[in-house]
């Protein structure tokens, strides 16, 4: 999945005046928006590596394990500019 960090996206008005980036909890947000269907249980890692700045286009990308209970999810997000962060979910059918 592939969006586009709209500078105009009320989100980086706030998050920082004068330097605007986008929030982490905005860029998983955009991961969870992958995995239709299924309820986050647990959050194993976050790791941002690099800002979202206004104006990036920005790809997520998800792998999906399954496991006796639940679904191990490892995301990479990415921009032009490289890495911006990873994260390793647990999952759950919702």
């Amino acid at each position: 999945m592939t969006f586009h960090a709209d500078p105009a996206d009320p989100v980086f008005a706030g998050h920082y005046p004068g330097f605007p980036i986008m929030p982490g909890l905005f860029v998983l947000d955009h991961v969870l928006a992958t995995l239709p269907g299924h309820r986050v249980v647990g959050l194993d890692r976050a790791k941002f590596l690099r800002p979202v700045f206004p104006g990036d286009t920005v790809t997520v990308e998800a792998d999906l394990t399954p496991e006796e209970d639940h679904v191990r999810c490892a995301a990479k997000v990415s921009t032009g500019a490289g890495a911006v962060a990873e994260f390793k979910l647990r999952l759950v059918a919702s």
